[in-house]
């Protein structure tokens, strides 16, 4: 996530929309894209992590009501530092951040919970939480929802989760050929599994509350920067 907002923020929105052509070169300019584009790559590893991570919180709480609530107030605090960051605004419906998908992946989950055993049933829910992810526009869309369920759901199964979030990743990606399997940002994605797979079970030591503060800092943080970049090529 850090490494993906750094390439969009600090050297797509702060460096290249914004430097004259005059201050590089054709091959740096080039090589500026390229970067860009390596921070998104890199930056597609963290995302099923957090879908991972955010079942095992709930496998793990007690008080699924209070983890809600906690990522409910941080995705309203780091809204409007969001939308400063990506479309230079306070205020900007094109996009809704990562922890609102996440609150909404954490809803389904509870729901699910309480909805019974039917297999419909499941499906509805999770098909009603990916269409609304989508149509919210949340950084994740259906993606997220769908992936956040079937690591809950097959959790204790890796046989079926690992297949099952693979194929998930390739349907998403919207390349349906066999290319779309050595897409660099699907193998990225994909390889998440790896540091999922090496998950021992057991619950972490408990600094939720940084990772909490941490996303609308590094959104402030990076913005700053970007800011800073703009008033000196400007």
């Amino acid at each position: 996530m850090l490494t993906d907002h750094i390439g969009q923020i600090v050297l797509k929105n702060g460096i290249a929309l914004n430097a004259s052509r005059s201050l590089f070169t054709d091959a740096e300019f080039s090589a500026l894209l390229s970067l860009i584009e390596v921070c998104h790559i890199v930056g597609r590893i963290a995302f099923p992590i957090f879908c991972f991570l955010l079942t095992e919180g709930f496998v793990h709480t007690r008080r699924p009501g209070i983890y809600l609530r906690n990522l409910m107030v941080f995705a309203v605090l780091s809204e409007p530092l969001y939308d400063l960051a990506f479309a230079g605004t306070l205020l900007d419906a094109g996009a809704q951040n990562v922890l609102f998908e996440l609150s909404l992946g954490l809803l389904v989950l509870m729901v699910l919970q309480k909805g019974g055993t039917s297999p419909v049933l499941q499906a509805a829910i999770t098909l009603a939480g990916a269409v609304l992810a989508f149509m919210l526009r949340l950084d994740g869309g259906y993606y997220g929802i769908l992936l956040i369920v079937l690591f809950d759901r097959f959790r204790s199964r890796p046989g079926l989760k690992f297949p099952a979030a693979v194929l998930t990743m390739y349907l998403c990606g919207l390349d349906f050929s066999p290319v779309g399997f050595i897409d660099p940002y699907f193998l990225a994605a994909a390889s998440a599994l790896v540091w999922i797979a090496a998950y021992n079970g057991r619950r972490g030591r408990q600094i939720k509350y940084f990772f909490y503060a941490f996303y609308p800092a590094h959104l402030l943080l990076l913005s700053a920067c970007a800011s800073c970049i703009v008033h000196v090529l400007l």
